[in-house]
């Protein structure tokens, strides 16, 4: 049985070195008027923030006001009522998660120590518990150990601690503390189960088609105690019906299998293990199960030093598309439930079957797991070891490594047992040198590997991402030794017009687990974070900017894509995220089409966990999606249709030569292919119809389509028909060096909103029932346009889309679908639009 004694109750005082001895903390309370209310799990800057005694980290310069708090111990102060346990009943004070390291008091008495934020402390406390019901807990949170930011020396690292809050390019420097997972007192009787470890074996037959076929599963299940007692296992399906029982394997007749999203189902059981003695129940765990088997194939053609980096789930090969998952907040401890499942929500729609879960980042906590198996999102798992910019090998020493080792054989067995779990890896960007990724030869990443693969063998161990032999994506290193290009990162930023496609065009790595293009945020979130007197060109150089994102802050690169005519920051915004959309787009889709050779991708980066002025990611710190997730989202679609473009300018080039593709995840058949070059007016300059095209899982090309070059900007839209089945793309291209005219006569900023339903210039908006529908009435192309949430940033609730960002054709209409819960405000906008803003009503 397990009492949690989380949320309320809890009180949090701050003390200067050891002062807090010298106040007794353990004993009875002093000083009450000191201590502040706090909440666990949660972190020390998040309950200073609420009760007043800090300004709002996510404003400003804020934070800098408050890094000071980790330099000091945080004593969390609870009292609480518990029964005494029964007779024969043993009790155990647990606490799964303290940052970094803390002392823990019962009752005035010391129980000892945990030490590192991913350790479990277990405490056996019955004699305690047994002379009273009343009883006061503390645990002093010790300062924050000493680490490395982003820039600096990995081997100076001498924790397991996340080190994104030390100060990242999307993270501005607070460390965080606190005591950030539960804790509760378990109950069990003279036997407490202390592990249960999960394999799963089927019988999988697949056909030509990858249709899947079995008759059973076998479900073997280990269980460690801690005495001796005798195991009973249930197995019962979501309908509550009880399909196996025994007592170490299961048979399951006709299982239902655990598929990843966009494969199908992710089902899950319930396992039920029990210990008794002597007929009476000791210990009960209960966990979910998915059934399903993994397995790791190298990409085609690859040479056999490669790795495996390519995943089969129930006999079937998936391209990976993936994305990148960071914490969801700086003060990760504070449970956000509704976050974590909007997040994973919007990875879901996007098409996304796997999270690599970034090594500067978290292990992350079993309700992420839960979500993720829930979902059919597998994770890909790094340690918490990442690159330092000057220095990026891990410390050597015998103390080091053995703390790692030992961390590692409490993490691996708690997390083995969900089926979204898929890979292992050492950590994030660890390398001798510049660009030379480390492998199992460093001692601490040896000492990992023996852990993986010996309690967790059936999941893809890698020692670093990327793996090498080339660590970045880059076209000089690609057309000097192509082979070399295996798991690869880069670029983070985009390449301009003329080299930015032909990077990606001329790709040949099997996995790019890390690439991005950076963007400005959205408008509710500058409006909350940036001042007032500061929203203004240009941004870079401005302190508070540059706290805010300096790193990926490309206005420069941004107005010479747009010839250096962008005069105002809501234009500037737009123009980056047209960048940010169309380059993320076109990456991906770029590698979807060399399947199988290229097994997968992952976009850096998916989220943010604070609210960022500029940034890589697609998901704002609000929770809003900027249009590049809709682009990404678009080319995980299964079944695609594009051009290969080569440039965005095409200035200097009299003909425009687009050479065309098609693939189709799970079909083969003929399709008819429509491809067109139209003007900035929308006149047909060139058509392409190809009938027939016999399209399947490897991208089919053909064409080319051909036209002189416009002497200005110019859409390409493909379109692919094969009975109900379609799919479209659209490039904005141009005849010019720059982009300049699709910013057309904009308005400058502050230009007054329509607060009422209306036409926008040469755009007609209307709202029916759940769906907006956006009308080109006249007028040259719109070749962006954007739709956002128009509330303030701390608004409850999101507004989820179909679509943002898209280019819309003269006397076309798109019919976009919104979901809100509550009032909301929509705001249209776009390059070359005024925007109008719509009220929808509370529901």
């Amino acid at each position: 049985m397990r009492i949690l004694l989380d949320e309320s109750g809890w009180q949090v005082r701050g003390f200067l070195g050891d002062e807090w001895r010298h106040h007794r903390v353990w004993g009875p309370l002093r000083e009450p008027d000191a201590w502040m209310p706090a909440r666990v799990p949660g972190s020390v800057v998040d309950d200073l923030w609420r009760a007043g005694a800090v300004p709002d980290p996510y404003v400003g310069l804020n934070t800098r006001a408050i890094e000071w708090v980790s330099d000091r111990h945080w004593a969390y102060r609870h009292e609480f009522t518990l029964d005494p346990p029964a007779t024969g009943q043993r009790a155990w004070l647990c606490l799964d998660g303290v940052d970094h390291s803390g002392i823990v008091f019962l009752d005035g008495q010391e129980l000892g120590r945990v030490d590192g934020m991913f350790v479990h402390g277990r405490f056996e406390v019955t004699s305690l518990l047994t002379g009273s019901r009343d009883h006061v807990l503390v645990v002093v949170v010790e300062p924050a150990p000493v680490s490395e930011p982003q820039v600096g020396f990995t081997p100076k690292v001498r924790v397991h601690k996340a080190r994104m809050t030390y100060g990242w390019d999307f993270c501005p420097r607070l460390v965080h503390q606190g005591i950030w997972q539960s804790v509760y007192v378990e109950v069990t009787g003279p036997a407490r189960i202390t592990d249960v470890s999960v394999s799963v074996g089927i019988d999988l037959a697949v056909d030509a088609d990858l249709a899947v076929d079995t008759d059973s599963a076998v479900v073997t299940v280990g269980v460690g105690l801690d005495a001796d007692a005798s195991v009973s296992l249930t197995l019962t399906a979501a309908d509550g019906e009880v399909v196996a029982t025994g007592n170490r394997s299961l048979v399951v007749p006709d299982p239902r299998l655990w598929w990843p999203n966009g494969s199908g189902d992710p089902y899950l059981y319930r396992l039920s293990v029990v210990a008794q003695v002597d007929g009476v129940v000791s210990d009960r765990r209960e966990l979910d199960v998915g059934l399903r088997t993994l397995g790791f194939h190298r990409a085609d053609g690859a040479a056999s030093d490669a790795a495996p980096y390519g995943i089969s789930v129930n006999g079937r090969r998936i391209f990976a598309k993936g994305w990148n998952w960071v914490p969801i907040d700086l003060s990760y401890g504070v449970p956000r439930p509704e976050r974590l499942a909007d997040l994973l929500d919007l990875a879901v729609a996007a098409g996304v079957n796997l999270l690599r879960v970034w090594g500067g980042g978290l292990i992350e906590t079993p309700e992420f797991y839960a979500e993720c198996d829930r979902r059919g999102l597998l994770v890909w798992q790094e340690f918490s070891q990442s690159s330092s910019g000057i220095e990026s090998t891990p410390a050597a020493d015998e103390e080091f490594v053995a703390m790692m080792r030992a961390q590692a054989e409490e993490i691996v067995p708690r997390l083995r047992h969900h089926p979204s779990l898929a890979i292992w890896g050492g950590g994030n960007e660890l390398q001798a040198g510049e660009g030379e990724p480390l492998d199992d030869r460093t001692p601490v990443l040896a000492a990992l590997a023996d852990v993986v693969r010996r309690l967790d063998p059936g999941r893809l161990w890698l020692s670093t991402s990327p793996t090498g032999p080339a660590f970045l994506n880059r076209l000089d290193l690609i057309r000097q030794a192509p082979d070399d290009q295996h798991d690869v990162h880069g670029p983070w930023e985009h390449q301009g017009l003329r080299d930015h496609y032909a990077l990606y065009d001329a790709g040949t790595a099997h996995l790019l687990s890390e690439f991005g293009v950076e963007g400005m945020t959205m408008p509710r979130t500058l409006a909350h974070v940036v001042p007032e007197p500061d929203r203004r060109l240009p941004t870079r150089g401005r302190p508070v900017w540059d706290h805010l994102g300096r790193w990926w802050n490309n206005e420069s690169l941004v107005q010479a894509c747009f010839g250096n005519r962008i005069e105002d920051l809501d234009t500037l915004g737009l123009a980056s995220q047209f960048l940010q959309r169309d380059g993320l787009a076109y990456a991906v889709e770029a590698h979807r089409r060399r399947w199988p050779r290229c097994v997968g991708t992952l976009p850096w980066q998916f989220n943010e966990p604070y609210p960022n002025a500029w940034c890589t990611s697609v998901i704002t710190h609000a929770g809003e999606p900027k249009p590049a997730y809709f682009g990404v989202a678009a080319a995980y679609r299964p079944v695609l249709v594009g051009a290969v473009c080569t440039r965005q300018s095409w200035a200097g080039h009299p003909e425009v030569t687009l050479p065309l593709w098609a693939l189709a995840e799970h079909w083969s058949g003929p399709a008819t292919i429509t491809a067109r070059l139209i003007s900035w007016h929308g006149e047909e300059l060139a058509v392409i119809i190809v009938k027939d095209v016999k399209i399947g899982p490897e991208a089919t090309m053909l064409g080319p389509l051909r036209a002189p070059t416009p002497p200005g900007p110019f859409v390409v839209d493909v379109h692919l028909q094969a009975g109900e089945v379609h799919a479209e793309r659209r490039y904005v291209l141009t005849g010019d060096h720059h982009l300049g005219s699709l910013l057309g006569p904009r308005t400058s900023a502050g230009a007054d909103l329509a607060h009422l339903p209306g036409e926008l210039p040469g755009i007609e908006v209307v709202m029916h029932g759940d769906s907006l529908v956006v009308r080109h009435r006249d007028g040259p192309v719109a070749p962006f346009v954007r739709i956002r949430d128009g509330r303030p940033s701390d608004a409850p609730g999101w507004l989820i889309l179909s679509d943002s960002g898209f280019v819309l054709l003269p006397g076309e209409e798109r019919t976009i679908e919104l979901q809100w819960s509550g009032a909301g405000l929509v705001v249209v906008d776009g390059l070359n639009l005024h925007p109008v803003e719509w009220l929808i009503p509370c529901r």
